[in-house]
């Protein structure tokens, strides 16, 4: 039987292997590439996959690096922020304890309905030349010799009828399949744990609907909108999900460590709704006559990876690689900086150059940027209900989020082995003041905490060194050595004033410093 040469093989047409395609061919449209994907096109819309919430880098990898700016304008839900509510059930959901901000910082971020991306991409990507192959499982994938400058080679089939390519380049982006991750033995445990269920339900949920009080409407300044934001119930081991999608839908889900886990039945929605009536009621009442299109439960999610990247032409995008968390939706960025790895590892070889260095430094600056993520998520769930340590997290996180992670591939350094280099001193101390304050944060989640609730809003637009951080994001012109340097600085002193406010001895005092970097954040912490 013959085999088909090609430069690319993907092994997943999701959103990870789709993006590839389109990145590869924006960036050398000679590439013949070939997508393989076992799933059948058109995929359905409102349940054809979890991870419907971008933040900051997936929403710029997907509108400009991919060029998707219409796209989104068409079909996605522009986010308004991340909003978190806290305390013991209350009968007017307005008495709950609420993170989030009163107006939109700059960057969009956006709800995404997966189905309808990757059919978007499916297409673009088939106009400009990529051959795309679906209803297909793989049945051998064969990685190559580098001593015989072999190629990688797979054997698909779609009902008995067999087909073989080989390509110099093979990318796994098939998800949890991980196909190049099990043949080469790359998988690694981490020290995080969670389980997660999810479902959709054919019926907008609008929070705005869950208190009628005057005040609480007012604090957005755009009223009846927090509906749009990424709504995050929260309790000690576990948050919930609110999410609206565009086409009508609603996605939920519950997110667990293991002893929140163990305090329901959750092997069907019906026992997912009977823990949500007790835990979160508001919620249970707003889905109770909802139509549900679908139920997943996974355990154990979190899962990292020995190697991402190599110089003998393979690479792993997306969950087929690592995966940390869904809170704070980091899956699209992931998928943004292994594809950015990727194509220019692909793109370099594929001109001539030698790109064995440069395929390890990669693989270094990724795992760090994972390391780094990771350490936000363990052993901290157990906080996660607790009003004091969820505030300053959420200031802290997206703090080292912008005004590090954000402003490397903002500013499309994560490839510049050169500035990487410039980089590496403020880079190492940024990377140990988050060791620093993510252990002051595992050290409180011990504690399991629930404050009782207030009715407080902790405003995070009035917080000085967010907006700091998202102007320095949205202007280009500003030099990344400088930027980076400024922003560690600042992010030194973040660090000082959380791990204090953390303490149970912290003082109401804030110093003029304080008051110039966080506001009069504290007084709401300390509440």
């Amino acid at each position: 039987m013959s085999t088909h040469s090609r430069d690319v093989i993907i092994a997943g047409g999701g959103l990870a292997g789709l993006s590839l395609a389109r990145q590869l061919k924006n960036t050398r449209p000679e590439l013949d590439i070939l997508v393989v994907e076992r799933n059948t096109f058109p995929v359905p819309e409102k349940t054809a996959k979890v991870g419907e919430s971008t933040v900051e880098i997936g929403s710029r990898y997907l509108k400009k690096t991919l060029g998707l700016e219409q796209h989104f304008t068409d079909r996605h839900l522009r986010k308004h922020g991340l909003r978190c509510f806290f305390g013991e059930p209350q009968t007017d959901f307005a008495q709950q304890d609420e993170l989030g901000v009163s107006q939109l910082f700059g960057i969009p971020t956006y709800q995404i309905d997966r189905g309808a991306i990757e059919n978007f991409l499916k297409e673009s990507v088939e106009q400009s030349g990529v051959e795309v192959i679906d209803s297909m499982g793989i049945d051998a994938l064969e990685m190559a010799d580098s001593q015989h400058d072999a190629q990688h080679s797979i054997s698909i089939n779609r009902d008995g009828s067999q087909q073989h390519f080989k390509a110099k380049w093979l990318v796994d982006a098939a998800g949890r399949q991980a196909l190049v991750k099990n043949k080469l033995g790359l998988a690694q445990d981490n020290a995080h744990k969670g389980n997660a269920l999810w479902f959709r339900i054919d019926a907008q949920v609008k929070l705005d609907d869950w208190s009628s009080d005057h005040a609480w409407q007012k604090r957005t300044v755009e009223q009846r909108t927090r509906w749009l934001s990424t709504n995050h119930l929260m309790g000690p081991g576990y948050w919930v999900w609110v999410i609206p999608l565009d086409n009508g839908a609603t996605s939920i889900g519950i997110v667990m460590d293991d002893e929140a886990f163990a305090s329901g039945d959750f092997s069907n929605v019906d026992g997912a709704k009977a823990w949500l009536a007790e835990h979160q009621p508001h919620c249970a009442n707003a889905i109770a006559d909802a139509k549900v299109l679908d139920y997943v439960v996974i355990n154990d999610y979190s899962h990292s990876c020995k190697q991402m990247f190599s110089e003998q032409g393979w690479g792993l995008s997306g969950e087929s690689g690592v995966f940390a968390d869904p809170f704070y939706s980091p899956g699209s960025d992931f998928i943004a900086f292994n594809n950015t790895f990727i194509s220019q590892l692909i793109c370099d070889s594929s001109a001539g150059q030698d790109i064995r260095f440069q395929s390890r430094l990669y693989q270094s600056i990724n795992q760090s940027f994972f390391d780094n993520t990771l350490s936000i998520y363990s052993g901290q769930y157990g906080g996660f209900g607790d009003r004091r340590m969820m505030s300053l997290k959420l200031v802290w996180d997206y703090s080292y989020y912008w005004g590090v992670l954000s402003l490397l591939f903002f500013r499309q350094a994560i490839t510049d082995v050169a500035l990487m280099r410039e980089l590496n001193q403020p880079l190492m101390q940024a990377q140990k003041l988050n060791q620093t304050v993510q252990a002051a944060f595992r050290e409180r989640a011990k504690q399991r905490a629930v404050l009782p609730a207030q009715g407080l809003f902790m405003n995070q637009y009035l917080v000085p060194c967010l907006k700091h951080f998202s102007q320095v994001l949205e202007d280009e012109t500003l030099n990344i050595n400088r930027s980076l340097t400024s922003n560690v600085a600042m992010l030194e002193h973040i660090a000082s004033f959380t791990v204090d406010m953390l303490s149970d001895s912290a003082s109401n005092r804030i110093s003029d410093l304080e008051k110039s970097i966080l506001g009069d954040y504290r007084h709401l912490v300390l509440a």
